[in-house]
């Protein structure tokens, strides 16, 4: 029965604004330290769940169908920007070149021909002999002639480009990740052959809450831009990141917002769609600061016994902003007037009376 009962006042004490009953077995005249909150300026490192992204990233597609002739590279493989990755026959892009050279050779073949014609026409004009009419006709015939050379030069310079994108190259210095398709296989146009990621450098994306992202950019013009990052292994990269962008808008979903962290990764341990933690550190500027010690924990809430104007223990719940090493930074439930028991909160009933020991101040850090 008297373990019911107990349970019975914690449960109570357990719902804000509502102030259990005292103990019936409340012990008096406890003598234990008390403190008020102090308040400080203080840095609050948090962690944040990052995806790891290369700084380029490109995915490698067939610009024309047909069959892979050559793979000149190997998965994992390190390439520089025009290397050759791939070749795909294209015999039939080749015939269509040489169609097209054959048709503006034509084209600029007949266009000669017209102008000779006008040449030699020329001397009849001198004498009266032709008509202006002739010589309209003749110089439209020309005209048209040029406009069909540029057309087979024009028809021909596409085939020619066509016909390059049998051969692909690297975009960019990177590695090369999976190719699925081998020598010998059928590829469509636009279909994927590999990835090449370039990963020199990497950017963490990670999300931080409205109320986070006004701390960060509400702190001094020297706040900390500098941020550490937790691997999978709980190890910690060796190079610090610099926070080089921040999203323009709120996800209206889950209302945050996108950081990217910067890193150097010239040793190449971090790869495009790892993850890992950011670790930011926001500086917060006169909180109010309670020791862990002083506080207990009731299904999952954090309590301290705040004192009464007649030195009697009530429990009264926190809501933390952070927790530091040894000190939680309250957000609500302590006013920096407001006195709390620092030490032997485990001696403490609902409404045990206090003999409060000379004051001293919170010491936490």
């Amino acid at each position: 029965m008297t373990i019911f009962v107990s349970l019975l006042i914690h449960a109570v004490a357990c719902k804000p604004g509502v102030k259990p009953e005292p103990s019936a077995t409340a012990e008096a005249g406890l003598a234990l330290p008390v403190a008020s909150p102090i308040v400080a300026d203080r840095f609050v490192e948090r962690e944040y769940v990052a995806e790891i992204r290369a700084v380029r990233y490109a995915e490698v597609r067939s610009r024309i169908k047909g069959v892979i002739e050559a793979v000149a590279v190997d998965e994992g493989q390190t390439v520089k920007a025009g290397d050759m990755l791939f070749s795909i026959d294209a015999r039939a892009l080749k015939k269509e070149v040489l169609a097209a050279k054959a048709a503006a050779a034509t084209a600029e073949a007949e266009l000669r021909g017209g102008q000779l014609e006008r040449e030699n026409m020329q001397l009849l004009i001198d004498k009266n002999v032709v008509s202006k009419a002739e010589i309209a006709l003749v110089d439209a015939k020309i005209q048209t002639l040029k406009a069909k050379v540029e057309e087979a030069r024009a028809g021909a310079g596409r085939v020619a480009v066509e016909l390059g994108y049998a051969t692909i190259k690297a975009p960019f210095d990177g590695v090369v990740n999976r190719i699925p398709r081998k020598v010998g296989s059928a590829v469509a146009e636009d279909e994927l052959l590999t990835t090449i990621a370039d990963t020199s450098d990497v950017y963490a994306y990670f999300r931080v809450s409205e109320r986070e992202y006004l701390e960060y950019s509400g702190a001094s013009a020297e706040r900390p831009k500098e941020v550490t990052l937790e691997l999978a292994d709980g190890s910690t990269f060796p190079v610090t990141g610099v926070i080089d962008a921040i999203e323009s808008e709120f996800d209206k979903e889950t209302g945050n917002i996108a950081f990217r962290a910067k890193f150097s990764n010239a040793a190449g341990t971090l790869k495009h769609g790892s993850s890992g933690k950011v670790v930011l550190e926001t500086e917060m500027r006169g909180v109010l600061l309670v020791p862990q010690k002083s506080t207990f924990e009731v299904q999952g809430e954090i309590f301290v016994y705040a004192l009464d104007a007649d030195n009697t223990a009530r429990a009264r719940r926190l809501v933390p902003k952070a927790r530091l090493n040894d000190a939680f930074v309250v957000e609500y439930g302590l006013q920096k007037e407001d006195r709390f028991v620092l030490e032997g909160v485990q001696k403490i009933k609902e409404g045990s009376r206090i003999h409060v020991r000379p004051a001293i101040s919170s010491t936490a850090r």
